[in-house]
């Protein structure tokens, strides 16, 4: 018996099964049985024609390395992952449920089918194709919809303290200016300040962090501006946050450019704070800036330790580099750089059609290029 027929022949004992074993995880231990079967059926006919379809063999190598042709609209795979996360699902247990049903079918079909011929095989190896599509396609949705409601949290938080940040502000400022306070008070409100805007930066950090990863990416508006005369004012800017530290400038004359001034002002002033943060102490930080043809090259560099290229690969995104670091370095790095404004400055040349890279070695140290064209992403 061909195994789309047998499928079909004894949906409900499949069906039953999948329902047991959904009984014996937590977040359904006192659901319906809708609800334990949930889109259970519609997954197995959506395999059955899975099976009764012709597929070449190139369409099976697709398949099987995740390249198969997307379904118009939402498929059953990704509205049983929409319930079960609703029903408190955790992403191990749709995985459980996936080999439970890959099990069952199996091992059901296995006591009809006392010989396999080829065409058994075949069908073997289309249904573990199948299912894997299918878990795919759920995992895919789970996993994408948790990542949109913590970046949903993240964004609602960062609203809601920014209001109480604003007011701290306005009030600390407010203070320095009342000239009858003794020079202790003024000098501790004066860091209260400083300290607020710490945080205010990063909430602003956490709020562009969340809201690219919602879709779209970060916004800009580009506008014509002097590049030069823009950076060196960024490198001063933060010559008098570091007056400790060396900076090496070298940024041509009149470059005129048509991006988003403010963002990539702040892509430039993270770039700094990295190479300040991580450079050695006791060398300079190079910053150079020049034409390269239609495009314009900005570059920052200085030197320390060796980033290894397991680490440089992660470099821009702060979750992978996070999930990287050993329990002594994530202690470590709790009172220390999430890594954000990295990740900020990537999506910000990502957003002007530019690209950025990074490389480390012993002879040159850490170096970050941008290369972007002068007339930002309408030029790509």
């Amino acid at each position: 018996m061909r195994l789309s027929k047998f499928i079909s022949d004894n949906i409900e004992v499949i069906l039953q099964e999948w329902e047991d074993f959904a009984g014996t995880l937590h977040a359904l231990d006192s659901a319906t049985k809708a609800q334990l079967r949930d889109h259970a059926k519609a997954i197995l006919a959506v395999i059955c024609v899975d099976l009764d379809t012709y597929q070449s063999v190139q369409q099976g190598i697709d398949k099987a390395q995740g390249n198969a042709p997307e379904a118009a609209g939402e498929t059953a795979a990704e509205a049983h992952a929409v319930d079960r996360l609703q029903a408190g699902f955790k992403v191990e247990e749709v995985m459980a449920e996936y080999r439970a049903l890959r099990a069952s079918v199996l091992r059901l079909w296995q006591c009809r089918v006392k010989q396999a011929d080829a065409s058994d095989l075949q069908d073997m190896l289309r249904f573990n194709e199948a299912i894997d599509q299918s878990l795919t396609e759920s995992l895919a949705h789970f996993s994408a919809m948790v990542r949109d409601s913590q970046n949903v949290f993240l964004a609602i938080l960062g609203h809601h303290v920014r209001n109480p940040l604003g007011a701290i502000s306005m009030g600390t400022q407010l203070i320095l200016q009342d000239g009858t306070l003794a020079p202790r008070h003024l000098k501790v409100a004066a860091q209260v300040l400083r300290s607020t805007q710490r945080v205010s930066d990063i909430v602003s950090d956490l709020l562009d962090y969340s809201t690219s990863h919602l879709g779209g990416g970060i916004p800009v508006t580009p506008a014509p501006y002097d590049l030069s005369a823009e950076s060196r004012s960024v490198v001063q800017e933060m010559k008098l946050f570091h007056p400790e530290r060396e900076f090496r400038v070298d940024v041509e004359d009149d470059i005129g450019v048509c991006w988003d001034r403010a963002r990539m002002s702040q892509a430039l002033s993270n770039l700094l704070a990295n190479a300040v943060q991580h450079g050695a102490a006791a060398s300079p930080v190079w910053v150079t800036v020049s034409r390269q043809g239609g495009d314009v090259l900005l570059v920052v560099q200085n030197e320390g330790e060796v980033i290894s290229p397991r680490r440089l690969r992660t470099m821009f995104d702060p979750a992978k580099s996070f999930a990287m670091k050993s329990t002594s370095e994530r202690s470590a790095s709790q009172s220390g750089n999430l890594g954000l404004g990295l990740y900020i400055t990537h999506e910000i040349v990502l957003a002007h059609g530019g690209k950025i890279w990074v490389s480390s070695t012993e002879l040159e140290g850490t170096t970050i290029k941008v290369r972007i064209a002068t007339a930002g992403k309408a030029a790509g």
